[in-house]
């Protein structure tokens, strides 16, 4: 049996990530955003994402930890969008809205004196999602605005988290326009940064997006935001329950060359491989 060396971007992650882990600051090109969904103490909820209040302090304490500098994501992606450098920053954001955020994350993130963006679904507010089974229900809308009120920014999900490459020209605009003047109305402030619902979209999709006036969307795919990336293929870093400390601390030290290719032109839905 032939047994293959690591290759060198990822022995870099791992020797950048043990460096940082024993008190050193990660030093790796590029920005991160960690994209959570629900938060909960729900032994019965066994849905993907799900992780509890405990695991994401300890999540977000070791990043803080590693020299990983926060901001919201609304001052990280005008200073990618700008030029400037975003090496070390980091954003946290969530995924539906869905009320652990508002009972769990919210409460955890106070503590830490961290802020976060919520990619809020505007249907079916306060409901179980029926997109994903199993899943906790909605925020209301009396709980995004709450959410928004103490500090978390509020960002588009669509309307109905429907696959976009799937919907017609009509269908898009529904989704993509009435999500982002029914949040800018509850939250009255702009709403300029979209989530693809099950991170699906393709070149007319993007194409609505900006369109329908947004400045950036984010995909679910596993990366680094680095110069030259298309703003409407940004990538993200999928949070869950198993991501612990050396694993997470890998994660946030390689760099955007280990991950795969982040800038696929159909992911998902009608045409995906």
């Amino acid at each position: 049996m032939t047994v293959r060396a690591p290759s060198l971007p990822r022995l870099s992650g791992v020797v950048r990530a043990g460096a940082a882990l024993a008190g050193g600051r990660v030093a790796t090109e590029g920005a991160v955003v960690l994209a959570y969904h629900d938060v909960g103490d729900d032994p019965s909820n066994r849905t993907d994402h799900y992780v509890s209040p405990a695991q994401l302090r300890r999540q977000l304490t070791t990043a803080v930890d590693m020299g990983v500098r926060f901001v919201d994501l609304v001052t990280l992606t005008e200073a990618f969008l700008s030029g400037q450098p975003v090496d070390g920053l980091a954003a946290v954001v969530f995924d539906d809205g869905l009320v652990g955020v508002h009972r769990h994350a919210l409460p955890v993130l106070a503590d830490l004196g961290l802020t976060a963006t919520v990619f809020a679904v505007t249907s079916g507010l306060g409901s179980s999602p029926p997109w994903w089974r199993g899943a906790a229900r909605l925020m209301t809308r009396g709980e995004l605005a709450e959410v928004a009120g103490a500090g978390f920014a509020v960002a588009s999900h669509t309307r109905t988290h429907p696959s976009l490459p799937g919907l017609d020209a009509t269908g898009l605009a529904d989704e993509l326009v009435g999500a982002r003047h029914e949040l800018q109305d509850l939250v009255q402030t702009p709403v300029d940064l979209l989530a693809y619902p099950f991170g699906h979209h393709d070149a007319r999709v993007r194409e609505a997006v900006a369109a329908a006036g947004y400045a950036a969307g984010f995909s679910f795919l596993n990366g680094r935001i680095t110069a030259g990336l298309d703003r409407f293929r940004l990538p993200r870093i999928t949070m869950w329950a198993g991501q612990g400390r050396a694993r997470l601390a890998y994660h946030l030290a390689r760099s955007s060359r280990s991950w795969p290719d982040t800038q696929s032109d159909v992911v998902g839905g009608p045409g995906a491989e």
